[in-house]
């Protein structure tokens, strides 16, 4: 019977792209994951090692290093490098052969003072990225591979053809509340433009930073807003869905992302037309009036413009926008293409560590 391949994983326990790229492989190989963070729905098919960050935060690269001796893994999949290059920092040394880093848009644009220094060391390493921009930045030191997170096209998919023009139109965003989202921006236009927006339900929603979540809710009381727009926390998977396919728009203000982010994808996915801002990998994915549309970083104006040109577009135009976003989808961003390419990547890095 042939051995499994014993795959390590160190990625934060919160992310929605770690789960949906480790419990893919946990369905045909070993995997252990090594996480920060809390998981709320464990796998059964994995085996969980919890990294306590805290007092013991300086011990852990440590304590990573130990299980990779324990485990004896084939590859080393480390997501998210500014949270985990410290922790894996001897793994990168000790085991580059079978390291892969996956840095992350956050890893590369906004890092801290400390990561830009451990990043000087990463040169001759094996990387996945999912952002023409970061492969970019890379390639020139390192094997960049370029897989995508993937999209589950079954479960995004709106079977339905609907008549927006004839309900109460909901435009969703999904970004959360960290200042990096930018929904200020989206507030300010809903404020701005309100008596022009009275048919229009704003809907906010994503993980929680308190300070903006508070901020934005004392700005929505003090213009009254309340009316027009809604806040909500992180959303479960199925009411989330029903947002997305429910949505005549859906609008993304981050002003930094790298590859296209899930909320935009799946929205395309779900046949929702985006806008979103025209910064990092998002040119790449989306073309206005073809299969979604851009304003300009951070532009009040642009993003006016935009969203009352969309509002007037015909009901059939409308349709053709979405299906075309749809099978942008399909063409470049499918969970099960994207998953067997890294698989296939996996392999040939098993091959090649073994004769070394």
């Amino acid at each position: 019977m042939k051995k499994k391949l014993k795959i390590l994983f160190l990625a934060p326990g919160q992310s929605i792209h770690s789960h949906k790229w480790i419990n893919f492989f946990s369905e045909k190989y070993q995997i252990y994951w090594c996480h920060t963070g809390k998981i709320k729905k464990k796998n059964e098919n994995i085996k969980y090692y919890f990294l306590r960050e805290g007092l013991n935060t300086f011990f852990l690269p440590i304590i990573f290093f130990i299980n990779i001796l324990y485990i004896k893994p084939d590859i080393i999949h480390i997501h998210s490098i500014s949270k985990n290059l410290f922790i894996s920092f001897f793994s990168v040394i000790f085991f580059k052969q079978k390291t892969i880093l996956n840095p992350w848009g956050s890893d590369v644009f906004s890092p801290k003072l400390f990561v830009k220094f451990l990043q000087y060391f990463i040169k001759g390493n094996i990387i996945f990225t999912d952002s023409f921009i970061i492969k970019k930045i890379f390639e020139r030191n390192n094997r960049v591979f370029k897989v995508n997170f993937g999209i589950d096209l079954k479960y995004y998919n709106n079977v339905k053809n609907k008549n927006f023009k004839k309900r109460e139109k909901i435009i969703f965003s999904p970004r959360g509340y960290s200042k990096v989202y930018n929904q200020f921006l989206l507030v300010e236009f809903v404020k701005k433009n309100k008596n022009k927006l009275k048919n229009f339900r704003f809907i906010i929603a994503g993980a929680v930073d308190k300070v903006e979540l508070l901020f934005l809710k004392k700005y929505i009381s003090k213009y009254n807003l309340k009316n027009l727009i809604s806040l909500k926390s992180h959303l479960n998977k199925d009411l989330y869905k029903n947002f997305l396919i429910s949505s005549y728009l859906v609008i993304s203000a981050s002003r930094s992302d790298a590859g296209l982010s899930s909320c935009i994808a799946e929205a395309m996915s779900s046949k929702s037309i985006v806008l979103c801002t025209n910064n990092r990998d998002n040119p790449y994915w989306i073309k206005n009036n073809i299969n979604g549309f851009l304003f300009k970083d951070n532009d009040l104006k642009d993003l006016e413009k935009k969203f009352f040109y969309i509002t007037n577009i015909s009901n059939k135009k409308y349709l053709k926008i979405s299906e075309r976003s749809r099978q942008t989808q399909k063409n470049f961003n499918n969970l099960s293409i994207e998953m067997l390419r890294a698989e296939k990547i996996y392999k040939k890095i098993h091959k090649h560590s073994c004769f070394n």
